[in-house]
């Protein structure tokens, strides 16, 4: 029987795909925010220079990362409610360390804030900045804010699948021990077997030739 079967997982590789959707979402507009500060000069800016579709992706990626994070919240709540019921005891285990997720959401935003602004600038301005976009200086912050943004996307993310594996290791530890006292409280079964003993006569016919009259007749 697999642990949590009746748990709905969301897959590793969705959520982190939305992750990145939503540490995207954020890295863009935190870029222009910090360059550009709050007010209109931002509404702006977000609203012009081929950014008219940005107001509906964000509402996307908005949503599909609300969607996910209520999904491991459902997950973990219900997963520490199983727990409760086996009688385990959520305990501590070793800390995950964020670096690797830090470093594939940071090289994936990275990545992608490069597409987004290159096919902005080429489809408005006629001409695509390259790697300007992330080295050059019309983004000077931008490789800082989107290291910060996936970076608490990381830790985030990190904190909540540890506490998930936490959580199926002391239920899956708690119905070893339910099962395995269970086994242990089997009735052993019977180790005699009796066997009908043949009678002496019997063996002593089964042990003769049949009578030579019978065997010249046949």
């Amino acid at each position: 029987m697999r642990i949590g079967a009746t748990l709905a997982r969301i897959p590793t590789w969705l959520a982190f795909w939305a992750l990145a959707g939503v540490a995207l979402f954020l890295s863009h507009d935190a870029i222009f925010l910090v360059q550009i500060g709050p007010g209109e000069s931002l509404t702006r800016a977000l609203r012009e220079a081929g950014h008219d579709y940005w107001g509906a992706a964000s509402l996307a990626l908005a949503f599909i990362g609300l969607a996910i994070a209520i999904g491991a919240w459902i997950r973990l709540r219900e997963l520490r409610r199983r727990a409760t019921e086996l009688g385990a005891t959520h305990r501590r285990g070793e800390r995950s360390h964020p670096l690797a997720t830090w470093l594939r959401l940071f090289a994936v935003v990275s990545v992608g804030f490069l597409v987004q602004e290159n096919v902005e600038h080429a489809l408005t301005h006629a001409h695509a900045p390259g790697l300007g976009a992330l080295l050059g200086s019309e983004y000077p912050l931008a490789l800082p804010v989107i290291a910060l943004i996936t970076g608490l996307a990381a830790l985030l993310a990190t904190a909540a699948g540890g506490v998930e594996r936490e959580l199926l290791d002391v239920i899956a530890a708690a119905l070893r021990h339910r099962f395995g006292h269970a086994l242990r409280q089997l009735p052993r079964p019977p180790l005699r077997v009796s066997v009908a003993r043949i009678s002496p006569l019997a063996q002593a016919i089964a042990g003769r030739a049949p009578p030579r009259s019978f065997a010249q007749h046949s």
